[in-house]
């Protein structure tokens, strides 16, 4: 038997177009009720093309930076809601030296306070309920930076660490949270593509792996992925073995570091980190 989401209820924001109607279809094709979620009033038709298929959804419109509400209008319609997958946002690209503060305060709005408000609003009824799932759509903004994009990358990579201190405080309730890196060809991001990109990198090839961390059955959390045309990859934080003084011993000031940078950043001996406590332990190791 194939993935089921049977009886599950998966809130996907920014569901109607682009990545996220992909993330919806996805979903109710695995039998899930999904509540395709917008700014405006007007689906694009993406709701009634998911029900014609054979699948239920509905759409409930309203902004992700005030999400109380709708959380709580689902559960009352629906009775349940077991997902959410936070896709909606936007971009207001700009260099840093003229970025405006309200292009800041907008983009970590819709990306980053969105992504914590929508969890504190399901938090209880997943609590109630014996668990659930959050997945954040994150970018490769993030991850590596982005020119002309200092808001939105900051936002992105911020969904990580909001998604890493879930994974601890949700683990003894079965709330999970995981953060995915999409690539995928939208009227949005793909006008100046290759008709050969597009091909390869059509939205419904990232869907399976998001929609798979919404799953009851998945248990990852706090970890990040990369997906794009069918490739699917998780990533995970590396750092080197640097230098490691002992300062009472020897000088641990400015000229130590300026003469060991080498061997600060020679990334040819690594460690990984799984956790803050991990990652102190391995640090004072040697003084035991």
């Amino acid at each position: 038997m194939g993935v089921s989401f049977d009886k599950q209820v998966v809130l996907v924001t920014g569901g109607t177009r682009g990545l996220g109607k992909a993330f919806s279809q996805c979903a109710a094709s695995a039998g899930a009720t999904v509540v395709l979620n917008s700014t405006g009033d007007d689906d694009g038709g993406a709701t009634q093309s998911i029900n014609d298929a054979g699948g239920h959804a509905i759409h409930m419109p309203g902004r992700v930076e005030e999400p109380e509400t709708l959380i709580e209008d689902i559960v009352k319609r629906l009775g349940r809601i077991d997902a959410v997958i936070h896709n909606a946002g936007f971009v207001r690209d700009k260099t840093l030296r003229k970025m405006s503060n309200e292009q800041w305060d907008d983009v970590l709005a819709v990306h980053l306070t969105a992504s914590f408000r929508l969890s504190r609003a399901v938090w209880p009824y997943f609590e109630d309920q014996g668990g659930g799932r959050i997945v954040f759509i994150s970018s490769a903004s993030g991850l590596y930076g982005n020119f002309g994009q200092a808001n939105y990358a900051a936002a992105k990579l911020g969904m990580y660490g909001l998604a890493r201190s879930i994974a601890w405080e949700g683990g003894r309730t079965n709330i999970s949270c995981n953060c995915v890196c999409p690539v995928g060809a939208t009227t949005m991001n793909s006008a100046n593509w290759s008709d050969e990109d597009k091909r390869i990198r059509k939205a419904e090839y990232v869907a399976p792996l998001v929609v798979y961390l919404a799953h009851p059955d998945c248990q990852e959390s706090g970890s990040i992925f990369e997906a794009s045309a069918g490739s699917y990859k998780k990533l995970r934080w590396e750092r080197t073995e640097g230098l490691n003084l002992f300062p009472e011993q020897e000088p641990a000031d400015l000229n130590a570091i300026a003469e060991n940078w080498g061997k600060i950043v020679d990334f040819s001996e690594t460690e990984h980190p799984l956790h803050m406590g991990d990652s102190l332990e391995r640090m004072y190791a040697r003084f035991k």
